[in-house]
């Protein structure tokens, strides 16, 4: 029997209800609910925002804590809990007018009585803060809904400043900060989207949608715009080991893990309901080493250490797939145009280990150990720290590598008495003058005279052009001086359920406007 063919107008109905079907589907509203399990690198070492630029703790944080401003997807500085503001004092006065009906998590409004002593604590307590509270002469309360900032001259990077959120210039109730002082906060109150529930040490920090959140009104823009929090809650759960990790994403304990090795690429691609997300640029990997006391005080042996190292095998161990590195000597991506540069490039990834042994006879070397301290809670630190020794002690250096947890090894690199070297990432960061790589007063305490010099000149100006070339001359000394060592610049590889819905890869991993389907 022959079967008639359908008429042209039936079929072609039948295509258009299931792609209205699909469609339908693929546009249905974020849906609130749902506990979100994110799997970390392991402990955060505080929950006190000022106090730290450990990434897992602003990754934590930010969620609960916010600053004035914040940046948008093109990493420019946006407003978060402020209106606006104006400038005045041919630039050297700013006036932040606050946005009103702010709530903390206690239930209180937030008010200028709240951002006054936050920010001039940030400016005491925190990396980026201290550089950036050099050029500021004063900051106060006009009214209960105006800040007054008094700058000694003029920025071209102080909205930026306060928009970073690493380490960053996050604003605590009053109360709060008169009881810590210089000590950490004890009390985790923001105004943020989630709420602090619980810290259980080794099994998870817990928070919670704020129900009185008040989001700002304009479209979701970068981490500016409009917070909604979706989810119930969400579990911050240390998993220090990258195959649990990857497991849990896998089988579905985990809707995010983070921080997975990237020769895992193709597997983690091609597991069921997973996507597989790279972050480029995610950050450059660095060995830091102590300008204050110890063996690395001496010029000629930081030279020494900088002359031995070939970072293409440095980078292939700590990174695998060469599509997760780059050999790269600018401090600063090339995806930033405006700051990108190779000056200096002629002392980076040198292979010489002829030119070290060299040195260390000259500086007198003997064979005394150099304490470096890493961890395997980033694998891309033990690998790269693995590799790295050996090419070093080739040259003559002995090396005494101690492996910690990530919490230990941000504790101990604050104690310029216990390491010579450090192991850590200096992620993404738009705005060079704050910039942690090259900070004085961060671990390391790299504290060059003229590069001090050259970052209060970029602070203060304003043409982008000059600052570029600022910015060259920092990393002219860099390298001449051996302020950080860095092996490469890395991408990161993380993993999501297909079920997280509105989540977009970033270094940051921010869960507002994110839900669960």
């Amino acid at each position: 029997m022959t079967m008639r063919p359908r008429p042209i107008g039936v079929v072609a109905l039948l295509v258009l209800l299931v792609l209205v079907a699909a469609v339908t589907r693929a546009q249905e509203p974020p849906k609130p609910g749902g506990v979100l399990k994110v799997a970390m690198i392991g402990e955060p070492p505080t929950l006190d925002l000022h106090t730290t630029t450990a990434t897992i703790v602003q990754q934590i944080t930010w969620h609960i804590y916010e600053g004035l401003y914040t940046y948008d997807r093109n990493y420019n500085a946006v407003p978060l809990l402020v209106e606006g503001h104006a400038v005045g004092d041919n630039g050297k006065t700013y006036t932040f007018r606050l946005r009103r009906g702010v709530k903390f998590h206690n239930g209180k409004e937030l008010t200028s009585a709240d951002v006054v002593p936050s920010l001039k604590r940030w400016g005491r307590l925190a990396t980026p803060g201290k550089q950036f509270w050099k050029n500021v002469e004063a900051v106060d309360a006009r009214d209960p809904y105006t800040v007054v900032m008094y700058l000694k001259d003029t920025s071209g990077a102080a909205l930026m400043g306060l928009a970073r959120p690493n380490n960053g210039a996050v604003i605590y109730p009053k109360e709060i900060v008169e009881a810590a002082g210089d000590n950490p906060v004890t009390e985790y109150i923001g105004t943020g989207p989630y709420r602090f529930v619980e810290h259980k040490p080794d099994r998870h920090v817990r928070v919670a949608r704020f129900k009185d959140y008040v989001p700002r009104s304009d479209a979701p823009d970068g981490f500016g715009g409009k917070r909604t929090a979706y989810l119930d809650e969400i579990l911050f759960v240390p998993a220090p080991d990258v195959a649990v990790r990857q497991a849990g994403v896998e089988t579905g304990e985990y809707h995010y893990a983070q921080q997975l090795q990237q020769d895992m690429y193709e597997r983690v691609k091609s597991a069921p309901g997973v996507v597989a997300g790279i972050i480029k640029p995610e950050g450059w990997p660095t060995a830091v080493l102590n300008h204050k006391q110890g063996l690395m005080t001496d010029k000629r042996i930081r030279q020494a250490f900088q002359a031995a190292l070939d970072m293409e095998q440095i980078m292939a161990a700590g990174f695998g797939d060469k599509a997760f590195y780059r050999l790269d000597p600018g401090l600063s991506f090339p995806e930033q145009p405006q700051w990108h540069s190779k000056v200096g490039g002629d002392l980076y990834n040198q292979k010489n280990p002829a030119k070290a042994r060299k040195l260390l006879h000259e500086a007198g070397y003997t064979g005394q150990p150099v304490r470096w301290i890493t961890t395997k809670e980033y694998q891309w630190m033990y690998k790269n720290a693995i590799v790295a020794r050996q090419q070093l002690e080739a040259a003559g250096f002995k090396i005494d590598l101690q492996v910690v947890d990530w919490a230990t090894l941000v504790q101990r690199r604050n104690k310029p008495d216990l390491f010579d070297v450090f192991s850590t990432g200096i992620t993404f960061n738009p705005e060079p003058a704050f910039a942690t790589s090259v900070a004085c007063n961060w671990p390391g305490w790299w504290c060059n005279e003229d590069k001090e010099k050259l970052l209060e000149a970029l602070g203060r100006e304003s043409d982008p052009k000059k600052r570029k070339g600022i910015w060259e001359k920092v990393q002219q000394i860099f390298y001449e001086d051996v302020g950080r060592i860095k092996f490469g610049d890395e991408f990161g590889l993380v993993a999501y359920r297909k079920e997280l819905q509105g989540f977009r890869p970033t270094n940051e991993a921010n869960f507002w406007n994110v839900w669960l389907k």
